[in-house]
């Protein structure tokens, strides 16, 4: 695969997160300000819902896709050092990478009890 091609694959993921994101941001704003006031047995109980605990699962994950592609992009273009470069890609990796199964724990969590 060229550049060229990777470029184009990182730009579609980085807007097709961001639209995906734009979406479930503006759906759970007008539901939240539907239901008001939110009580924590409300929250518990969208967190037993199969379909809510997937689109939470599939929001993050396409938090998680944006925020791997810009900050990459960003290092890439401006840490010169390829050890430093490879350091804090390596860093940033694990760090999205613990955020990620911390959220799966949560959701796990929420759909035992």
């Amino acid at each position: 695969m060229s550049r060229r091609a990777s470029g184009l694959k990182a730009w579609l993921v980085q807007h097709i997160t961001a639209v995906y994101m734009l979406l479930c941001t503006m759906i759970g704003a007008i539901f939240l300000i539907a239901q008001q006031p939110i009580s924590y047995t409300v929250w518990k109980g969208w967190m037993a819902q199969p379909l809510f605990s997937l689109n939470l699962l599939l929001l993050f994950i396409a938090l998680l896709l944006h925020a791997w592609v810009g900050v990459r992009n960003v290092l890439i273009d401006y840490i010169k050092p390829i050890s430093l470069r490879i350091f804090l890609l390596s860093l940033l990796a694990f760090g999205l990478a613990g955020n990620g199964l911390w959220v799966i724990e949560i959701v796990i969590r929420a759909q035992i009890s």
